[in-house]
């Protein structure tokens, strides 16, 4: 369940295209970008010009709580199922908030569709699983560096139980999601 609900913050940040040929393209890169204004092709543009100068990351679109869910991001060209072939490049998405813990959010991008809602399972940090009080419905997300250890207590069939894993995709933001040791 703990691999679900990861996964579903995954998709539900960054989508990678497939290639009609096979492989899997890069993930697009992106960097926080709040306040422009002015038409898309206008927002667009002051990304492209930026780009150069803006650390950005390849890593899932993790946001501060503080911040708007506005980004840059850069798609690869890519090669649709359908055989259409998309140029890609620099635009400006504003999106929303989704899920959010420890400061930090998932960023779904801006859709036609309605997103389905993801059920996260209530976890806490501790490594003392007796007291759920303070628990969150959220995906594990944390403010910190790639590679930190945390601990924390994650409700399986209707218990918590101790769960130890590390941060990854740790984005500009130090926004990050934890991957459960195996």
């Amino acid at each position: 369940m703990t691999k679900l609900f990861v996964c579903l913050v995954a998709v539900s940040s960054v989508v990678v295209a497939q290639n009609a040929d096979g492989p899997a393209l890069a993930p697009p890169v992106w960097f926080l970008r709040k306040g422009l204004d002015g038409s898309f092709a206008e927002r667009t543009a002051v990304c492209a010009a930026e780009a150069d100068s803006t650390p950005s990351s390849p890593t899932l679109i993790l946001i501060p709580s503080e911040e708007p869910a506005e980004i840059c991001i850069n798609f690869p060209p890519r090669t649709l199922p359908d055989g259409r072939r998309l140029t890609g490049g620099w635009r400006h998405d504003i999106g929303e908030k989704g899920a959010c813990a420890n400061g930090c959010c998932s960023f779904n991008p801006p859709t036609k569709n309605a997103r389905e809602p993801v059920d996260h399972p209530a976890w806490f940090e501790s490594t003392d699983c007796s007291s759920p009080a303070g628990s969150v419905n959220a995906p594990f997300l944390f403010k910190g560096q790639e590679g930190e250890v945390k601990n924390v207590c994650v409700e399986r069939d209707g218990a918590f139980v101790a769960v130890s894993g590390r941060l990854s995709n740790c984005g500009p933001s130090s926004c990050c999601i934890m991957y459960e040791d195996q």
